[in-house]
């Protein structure tokens, strides 16, 4: 509060608190100025339907104006939306914006305090996720035809989210770089960027690369005729179709948890895996990791094998190997990319963390 003062009267900025304000017009206040920030369209959407879910609140407990919303308003607020049957992470994200109503009321000198700055909010532990193995991955691949067989390989084998797969366009598909090639993804979200508003490389996975080259090239996008609504229908048909147990559960995004359990598995990098999938968190990126029981002996195995010395079946047979030096890159330094070749340097350093398991609660 003492730094706003100030900053108020450098700038000479006068506060103008209006008691009178009501919780409508201080919500429609705020969704005007989040939406003239040029947000997508879908959390342009999710904003109006939680401020929507605040009024309303409001409107039935008859608190009308904006100052008299606090704490126990707040947690009261929390119960209603938890009676109403929505999922604890649907209550995380209605509450943090309500927080984010108040305070920039506050801070735009239309409320004379911020009654929520104690009103404290566990974060909701996510769902878990549904998730296909890479066999499974590969049993959608064998019973998809034509375009779809590339479409379900690329989700699966670079990670791409469903948007951009769809604007992919064979201009980001360059095949002659690097041994591999590479995918140069740089649209797929709003306004004609990515999700993340940046762009990446991601190496061409070597069981993507003859699926490309014999798809046909009828103009600049790769996937022409692929939309996300017919792709998820037709994933969900196949899994019918080839036997997996509760089919209905798979989405077009399980294919992206597929690829980055996959990187964590093989011991990719961590910060190599965030810059493949786009991500500059390690938060959703561990969200996405799934260890697989025959992924999990393998470790165990190898583990044992690096103990001891030998193979796993001489680990009764007391500490006669040698322990081995652990924790080193496993990054190589053959020629990259130029775009990459930074990002490879730094991953070289000790602080590099092959594979991405979640921390352990203690």
């Amino acid at each position: 509060m003492a730094v706003e003062i100030f900053n108020r009267l450098q700038e000479g900025r006068q506060r103008v608190v209006d008691a009178k304000l009501k919780v409508d017009e201080l919500v429609d206040a705020y969704f005007d100025v989040a939406k003239a920030k040029d947000v997508a369209k879908k959390t342009e959407w999710k904003y109006r339907t939680d401020l929507d879910k605040l009024k309303e609140f409001c409107r039935q407990r008859r608190i009308s104006l904006a100052h008299r919303f606090g704490r126990e308003a707040f947690f009261a607020y929390r119960q209603w939306l938890a009676d109403k049957g929505y999922a604890d992470k649907t209550i995380y994200g209605a509450l943090t914006l309500a927080k984010q109503v108040f305070k920039w009321g506050f801070q735009e000198g239309k409320l004379r305090g911020y009654r929520l700055v104690a009103a404290r909010i566990a974060k909701a532990r996510a769902k878990p996720q549904p998730y296909f193995t890479t066999e499974q991955v590969e049993l959608v691949v064998a019973n998809s035809e034509r375009a779809e067989r590339v479409a379900f390989a690329t989700l699966a084998y670079a990670g791409l989210r469903i948007g951009e797969l769809e604007q992919l366009q064979w201009s980001d598909v360059q095949r002659d770089r690097g041994d591999l090639g590479m995918f140069h993804i740089r649209r797929g979200g709003s306004n004609g960027t990515t999700k993340d508003k940046d762009h990446r490389f991601v190496p061409i996975h070597p069981r993507i690369r003859p699926l490309l080259d014999a798809l046909p090239r009828t103009g600049e996008q790769v996937f022409p005729d692929i939309t996300e609504r017919q792709l998820l229908k037709r994933l969900k048909e196949t899994c019918h179709e080839i036997g997996l147990a509760n089919p209905d559960q798979y989405k077009l995004h399980s294919f992206r948890h597929h690829f980055a359990s996959l990187c964590a598995n093989h011991r990719v990098a961590h910060r190599k895996a965030l810059a493949w999938l786009g991500h500059s968190s390690s938060e959703i990126l561990d969200l996405y990791y799934h260890l697989h029981d025959a992924d999990s002996q393998a470790a165990m195995k190898s583990l044992a094998d690096d103990t001891f010395g030998g193979t796993a079946e001489n680990a009764g047979s007391g500490f006669e190997g040698t322990l081995r030096a652990k924790g080193r890159s496993t990054i190589e330094k053959k020629p990259q990319a130029p775009e990459i070749q930074e990002l490879v340097d730094a991953l070289c350093g000790p602080t590099e963390r092959a594979g991405f398991e979640p921390a352990v609660q203690v």
